[in-house]
């Protein structure tokens, strides 16, 4: 992986943010999520999925393209153990929209170690641009994005429930983990399900969302939707427009199977 070519991808700026320090990591996430989309189009399209860093540089830098969470939370904690950061791959439970929960700690974030831990999860597709850090339940520190506000607080247990609010006096739990260091071993049987089992959300349907300034797009095989604070629009996606519509909001220029027919 050339590093080098790596930040000037993300357009990273390397004579102000070159600390070990909680300026320098927030730029590094909002580089990378404002130019690296959160995708599923190799899985619809059934091409395997390869965690080795020099594949996963390949795809994101020199073919324009996104990934998931196993893809992208990988690079990027890659990149950070390149600039000296103290790190830990951790696993997650996902709360999914039907009220459920996906399999338990099949979803790879990201836990750096500052002046605090701070969830660093450039892989997740609905998250601040920006380091939360873990607080007590006696002092929660919000965290206000473009997307809306966000906290991970610790309980008694010793569960981080990074969570999100919905209304003015309802947070929701997107996903809770731990501090437990995971080997990439421990994900192996996870991707696996994720890029091949029917019952996996990313088998069942195509997701790509990247955030922007004024908030964020969003694209199914049904549907583009563009969300902001105020506002949310669709458009319908065919077989007409999709590539344009990938490309436009995107960056990517790629078939995508479910859509050629």
């Amino acid at each position: 992986m050339d590093i080098q070519q790596f930040k000037n991808y993300l357009k990273i700026d390397t004579n102000k943010f070159n600390k070990i320090n909680l300026e320098s990591l927030n730029h590094y996430i909002k580089r990378f999520m404002y130019t690296v989309p959160f995708e599923n189009i190799s899985v619809q399209n059934e091409t395997p999925i390869s965690v080795d860093i020099n594949d996963l540089f390949n795809k994101i830098v020199h073919q324009h393209r996104g990934g998931f969470c196993y893809e992208m939370n990988t690079l990027f904690q890659h990149y950070l153990t390149e600039k000296g950061f103290e790190l830990d791959r951790i696993s997650g439970t996902v709360h999914t929209p039907d009220d459920s929960w996906s399999r338990d700690g099949s979803h790879m974030t990201t836990l750096v170690h500052l002046d605090k831990s701070y969830i660093a999860d450039v892989g997740f597709g609905d998250l601040p641009t920006e380091a939360i850090p873990v607080s007590s339940q006696d002092d929660v520190h919000i965290i206000n994005d473009t997307n809306g506000n966000y906290c991970a607080i610790l309980d008694d247990s010793g569960v981080i429930h990074l969570q999100k609010q919905i209304a003015q006096n309802h947070w929701r739990t997107s996903y809770k983990t731990n501090d437990i260091p995971r080997e990439w071993d421990f994900f192996i049987e996870h991707l696996d399900f994720n890029e091949h089992n029917p019952n996996s959300i990313f088998v069942q349907k195509l997701i790509i969302t990247i955030p922007k300034q004024y908030g964020r797009v969003s694209m199914s095989n049904e549907h583009l939707t563009i969300t902001t604070q105020n506002d949310k629009q669709k458009e319908a996606v065919t077989h007409d427009n999709y590539k344009f519509l990938l490309k436009k909001y995107f960056g990517i220029d790629e078939k995508i199977t479910i859509l050629e027919s």
